[in-house]
């Protein structure tokens, strides 16, 4: 006869989690690979990554906490301080409600598991102010409803319980394109979606005792929609990321060879003696490098002995995982808080941060596309900035959840107020509205009507065939988005720019201002600033060197 394990103890919800992280690794380039619009930045599933990591290492440290309810506990805070990305905070805010769902609780029964789901459900709606169906919401109440139609009431066995709510997780998300037009139309499931899945799933492996290595659970073909093509064109970002997060201190070295017939076999088993995080990608003719070491010396050294090297790029990780957009300053807290007004503002690229930093900004927090900052990270710069109001700039429409989160946060003297600019330019508007000598009523009031001042157009290259806003987009294209919405596509990042201006509201009065990226030169900087003032006769265009990733030009029309 089977036995039913009708609870869960606080051991078996530790498992679980190890089992989430494990399966939510497995998927996580699957998630950041269903990003409706083409671009090389979707970052869902890396934030769902790292959000759930911070909960897990809370739990790791907390090893006093042995009820379920104390585990679930210690979960949920670290994730809601590790929270990145959109994503992330609904992932910490689901992760709160369950939570709250077994507080006090030693073990977790069929009807606690039924309540963890449910108030998990309503606490991740609870996160967005317009919760829309077809999204992560969606799967984690499709996983919340099936359980409470299965459970009636009686003593069950909880592990099939979770075997329901993934079951009905999976249904969700194949739903969710019908739900959600523009996922139809991008031909994808909701990637968030995706990362609930594989999280209640991975919980599920574990709670099984199947924790050898995470096998695939068929989710990539979940109503027939996920292109392997897709997870291909995001998946060398994320193993950089993966390199860059495990390792805080040293130097962060990357650089490429030219060469003949290398061998990457050859260059880990060298690589890997001298360096750690050691990451190569390519073969045959060029390879890229990417290696975190005390000793930035040796990897080049070795890399000229196999070819011509070409970028390199040596980054001093301990100053730079707070500061390397802050000048190379250790970032420290002042010894008291003084009444006041200050900015911080997330930032990508050292020419934007040294743009915000010329302005007047406080503190930079390293972010963007990619790489969103955690909740932690923005609290730890508002309380370096040594006032007891700090406005925070996130200038992403991916950090700007995580920036209320921080926000909502206790931090004792100092009070986040955010001003939700979703893009680098509207930052730099609202930042040239600020005035430390006036109040900070009037500061949030000035730098928000700046920041809705600006249109903003995003130029980058499209890393997979789509369709967006009901055109064809082919990979390699150039895109031009105003204001989040498909203007152009191009053969070159210079004729997207300019087909895109066209369709905004620039004229002889406007002021353009164009942030060149990788990607981009100082002499086609030059060289569109010179036919944008011929063609837009009395427009001003001002150009400056951004350093921002993946985006060859960002421009600001106001």
């Amino acid at each position: 006869m089977t036995t039913l394990t009708t609870t869960l103890q606080g051991s078996d919800l530790r498992q679980a989690m190890l089992g989430a992280v494990a399966y939510m690794e497995l998927y996580r380039d699957a998630a950041n690979a269903l990003n409706v619009f083409p671009v090389p930045d979707g970052d869902t599933g890396t934030n769902m990554l790292l959000t759930l990591r911070a909960g897990v290492e809370q739990m790791n440290k907390d090893a006093e906490a042995t009820s379920a309810g104390d585990v679930a506990e210690s979960i949920a805070t670290g994730a809601f301080w590790g929270a990145r990305g959109n994503s992330g905070v609904i992932l910490s805010q689901l992760l709160r409600g369950f939570a709250d769902g077994v507080a006090g609780s030693d073990e977790i029964d069929s009807s606690h598991a039924v309540a963890a789901f449910r108030s998990a459900t309503d606490s991740a709606y609870g996160a967005v102010s317009q919760p829309r169906e077809g999204t992560m919401l969606s799967v984690i109440r499709g996983a919340s409803d099936a359980t409470v139609t299965a459970n009636d009431g009686g003593e069950r066995d909880v592990i099939t319980l979770w075997q329901i709510a993934y079951d009905g997780a999976i249904e969700a998300l194949a739903r969710t394109p019908e739900q959600l037009p523009v996922l139809k139309e991008a031909g994808v499931v909701d990637s968030g979606g995706l990362g609930v899945v594989a999280i209640i799933g991975g919980a599920l492996r574990h709670l099984l005792g199947e924790t050898d290595q995470p096998v695939d659970l068929g989710l990539r073909s979940v109503g027939g929609l996920i292109d392997p093509r897709q997870t291909a064109s995001v998946a060398i970002d994320t193993e950089f990321l993966d390199a860059h997060e495990e390792t805080e201190f040293g130097y962060c070295t990357q650089f490429v060879i030219h060469g003949n017939d290398l061998s990457v076999d050859v260059l880990r088993a060298g690589l890997d003696a001298l360096a750690e995080s050691t990451v190569i990608i390519g073969g045959g003719s060029a390879v890229r490098v990417h290696v975190h070491t005390e000793d930035p010396g040796a990897a080049l050294t070795f890399g000229i002995a196999h070819g011509d090297l070409d970028e390199v790029k040596i980054d001093n990780m301990s100053l730079q995982n707070r500061d390397w957009t802050a000048g190379h300053r250790e970032r420290t807290r002042p010894d008291e808080i003084r009444p006041g007004v200050s900015v911080i503002a997330v930032a990508s690229g050292p020419g934007i941060a040294a743009l915000f930093q010329d302005a007047g900004c406080a503190a930079i927090v390293p972010g963007g596309q990619t790489l969103n900052p955690s909740a932690s990270e923005i609290i730890d710069a508002a309380l370096s900035a040594g006032t007891s109001d700090v406005i925070v700039l996130p200038n992403n429409h991916n950090v700007v959840l995580t920036a209320s989160q921080a926000a909502d946060a206790d931090t004792g003297e100092v009070t986040l107020h955010v001003v939700g600019t979703r893009t680098m330019p509207q930052g730099t508007a609202a930042m040239l509205g600020f005035n430390p000598e006036t109040s900070l009523d009037d500061n949030l009031a000035s730098m928000g009507s700046a920041s809705r001042s600006v249109e903003t157009l995003e130029i980058t290259q499209a890393v997979r065939d789509s369709v967006v806003d009901g055109q064809q987009v082919r990979d390699g294209e150039y895109m031009a988005i105003l204001d989040g919405k498909l203007a152009a596509l191009a053969d070159s990042p210079d004729d997207a720019l300019k087909e895109g201006l066209q369709q905004s509201a620039v004229d002889q009065d406007s002021i353009i201002t164009l942030y060149w990226g990788e990607g981009a030169t100082t002499e086609q900087a030059t060289a569109l600033q010179e036919e944008l003032e011929e063609t837009y006769e009395g427009a001003q265009v001002d150009v400056y060197e951004g350093g921002q990733p993946h985006y060859p030009y960002l421009v600001s029309v106001e």
